[in-house]
Parts: structure tokens; sequence; C-alpha cells
């Protein structure tokens, strides 16, 4: 994380490097930025899964996008992750950048438009 900090939140520093899973990640943190998150519930609503949301979610913290805070009183506490006001405008410019996405993926990405072809569509139909 980062070691300055503006009113309690760490500084957030841009991203060099930007891959089209730390896009899919963004996309979710930013549905609801003031969520507090935790990588097994982004598994489920990410296109990522395992150990690749833990390690975005520690990349972006360590880079001050994120707040990370350990829940008090259980024996199995979660690490939850929140945006920083600083992470959030951050990240909403990194959903912006142009990123190759594997075509088995790429229909998934947010503000994709999709075609319907159907018979009706089709010339002589």
């Amino acid at each position: 994380m980062a070691d300055e900090t503006v009113n309690d939140e760490p500084i957030a520093t841009p991203l060099p490097r930007l891959g089209w899973r730390t896009q899919s990640v963004l996309y979710v943190l930013l549905e609801e930025p003031s969520r507090e998150v935790w990588p097994y519930w982004l598994d489920q609503q990410a296109l990522t899964s395992g150990g690749d949301n833990y390690q975005i979610l520690k990349r972006l913290a360590r880079a001050g996008w994120l707040t990370i805070r350990r829940e008090a009183g259980k024996p199995n506490a979660r690490v939850l992750y929140r945006l920083t006001a600083a992470g959030e405008a951050l990240a909403r410019e990194a959903v912006e950048r142009r990123v190759k996405w594997p075509d088995s993926v790429s229909h998934h990405r947010p503000g994709t438009t999709y075609v319907v072809v159907g018979p009706s569509s089709m010339p002589g139909a």
C-alpha cells in the first residue's frame, strides 16, 4: 500500500499496465464504488476468478486505489477492499482505455453493443 496519505486515504498512482482482467474487476467495483468487496464475492461478479482477483485487488491496493480492512470479531475474518476517492477517479479513466479482451469474453465487456442477426434480418428471408 502507498505510504503517503491524504485525508486518511492512500495517494493513488496510475497503473502503467492494465489488462482485461483488471478492467473486468474495475467495472464491478465501479458499479457501487462505496461497497466493500472480498475476493470470493468478486469471483462471482467479475469475469476473472480465484487467484486472479486476489492478485488484482492487492495490486490496486498497493497503488493506493483501494483501502483494506479486516473484518473484526470473526475467526476467519475476510479482508475487505473498497475504492478510495482517488482510486475511483483513476478507475473511471482506466475502464476507458483500449485494452484487448480475448474473444471468449469480449462480448461480456460492459458497453459492448450486440447486433442480433436472425432469419428476418437476413437477405432473402
